[in-house]
C-alpha cells in the first residue's frame, strides 16, 4: 500500500508541474509526455505552439539521422593538390588528386562489413583500389575479420584479435599477396598504459620482416604519436587551443623518415555539421596552404604548393600574409556582421513577444 501511495503522489507532482508551467502544458497537449521526456522544456522559453511543434520535428529528425548514422556510416575525401611553381612554368596549377570513400554497415549487432575504394592520379599515372573487411564478434572477448583487396596490391587476408586482459589486446593476422604471390604475418600487442595513452608492439613477417614499437597519447586538446622500427621512425604532436565554441587554432609538428615539418593554422564551424579550416606548412617537402572542407564524414582538402625551396621571405609572407587577412576581416567584416543579425533577431523577438 505504501508503494502505491508513493507513486500516486508522485503522479500528482508531475501533473501539478505540467499544469503550472504554460510550454510543458502545451508540449503535453500536443505531444503527451513523449515531447515532455525529450527535454525540449530545458530548451528556450519558447512563445508559440508552432515554435513548439517545429522545435519537435526539428528534435526527432536529429534523432532519426544519429540512428540512421549508428546503421550505416559513410566516408569519404577528396585532395586536390594544386602547385603554384608547376603553374609559373606553363604546365597548369593542378599537379595530382586523390579520391578515396568508405561505408561501414552495421548488419547485427555482432556483424559489420566495410566496404572503400580509393583512386589517385598524378601527371600521366595513376592507381586505384576497392576492399571489402567482414568483422564479426565471435566471442565478448573475441573478433575475427576477413578482408580482400582487389587494385594495386590485391591480396585477401585474416585477422583475429583478442581481449588478453583488462588493458591488453592481441592481434593476429595473415595475408596473401596476388602481386608476387608472398604470404605475410602479423602479430600486435597493444596495452592500454593510461586513460589517454597506449601502446603496442609490431612484428611482421614476409618479404619485408619488420619489428617495431610504438605510442599513442590523445586527449581533448593534444595528441601525440611515437613509433621506431627497423625500417622506419617518426614522431608527431598537435595541439589544439579552442577560442570558442566556434573557433580553434592548431599547431603541430612531424619527425621521421620520411617527413620534416611544422603546421600552423585554425578552423572555425560555419554549421551543425560543417567546419573548415586553413592551415600553413612549412618543411622538407616546401611551403605549402591547405585548405579544409569538413562536413560529417566527409572531407575536402586543397593544399597548394607555394615553394619547394625554403625562402625565408616568402616563408615569412606565406605566414603574415593569410593571418593578416583573417584578423582584419574578423575585426571590420565578420563580427559587424554577426553583431548585427544578433541585434536583429533580439528586437524580432521582442516584436513577437509584445504583440502577444
Amino acid at each position: 500500500m505504501k508503494e502505491i501511495a508513493t507513486e500516486n503522489f508522485q503522479r500528482i507532482c508531475e501533473a501539478y508541474e505540467i499544469l503550472s508551467d504554460e510550454n510543458k502544458r502545451q508540449i503535453y497537449d500536443i505531444y503527451g509526455m513523449e515531447g515532455l521526456n525529450s527535454g525540449l522544456e530545458l530548451g528556450p522559453k519558447l512563445n508559440k505552439v508552432e515554435e513548439i511543434k517545429e522545435q519537435l520535428e526539428k528534435l526527432k529528425r536529429m534523432k532519426e539521422q544519429q540512428k540512421m548514422s549508428a546503421l550505416f556510416l559513410p566516408k569519404g575525401s577528396i585532395v586536390a593538390n594544386l602547385s603554384l611553381p608547376q603553374f609559373l612554368d606553363g604546365d597548369g596549377i593542378m599537379r595530382g588528386m586523390a579520391m578515396a570513400s568508405a561505408v561501414q554497415s552495421q548488419l547485427s549487432k555482432s556483424s559489420a562489413l566495410s566496404l572503400s575504394g580509393n583512386l589517385g592520379v598524378e601527371e600521366n599515372s595513376g592507381a586505384g583500389a576497392a576492399s571489402a573487411v567482414f568483422r564479426h564478434q565471435i566471442a565478448s572477448d573475441s573478433t575475427i575479420e576477413f578482408m580482400g583487396s582487389v587494385g594495386l596490391g590485391s591480396l585477401i587476408g585474416v585477422q583475429m584479435t583478442r581481449q588478453l586482459s583488462l588493458h591488453s589486446t592481441a592481434t593476429l593476422g595473415i595475408a596473401k599477396s596476388f602481386h608476387d604471390g608472398s604470404i605475410n604475418l602479423s602479430n600486435v600487442w597493444t596495452r592500454q598504459l593510461s586513460d589517454t595513452a597506449s601502446g603496442n608492439i609490431e612484428l611482421l613477417l614476409g618479404p619485408q620482416s619488420s619489428i617495431g614499437v610504438g605510442w599513442q597519447k590523445k586527449d581533448q586538446n593534444t595528441s601525440a604519436a611515437g613509433e621506431f622500427g627497423t625500417n622506419s621512425f617518426g614522431i608527431s604532436a598537435r595541439y589544439t587551443r579552442r577560442f570558442s565554441s566556434k573557433s580553434h587554432g592548431r599547431i603541430a609538428g612531424r619527425i621521421g623518415s620520411a617527413a620534416l615539418e611544422v603546421e600552423v593554422g585554425g578552423g572555425r564551424k560555419v554549421s551543425d555539421f560543417s567546419t573548415v579550416r586553413m592551415l600553413y606548412t612549412i618543411g622538407i617537402r616546401g611551403i605549402f596552404w591547405r585548405f579544409e572542407l569538413h562536413r560529417g564524414g566527409q572531407k575536402l582538402l586543397i593544399p597548394i604548393l607555394l615553394s619547394r625551396d625554403l625562402n625565408p621571405v616568402l616563408a615569412t609572407g606565406a605566414f603574415v600574409v593569410p593571418t593578416s587577412i583573417y584578423f582584419i576581416l574578423k575585426k571590420f567584416v565578420f563580427k559587424p556582421y554577426y553583431l548585427k543579425r544578433e541585434k536583429q533577431k533580439a528586437l524580432e523577438n521582442m516584436e513577437r513577444t509584445a504583440t502577444q
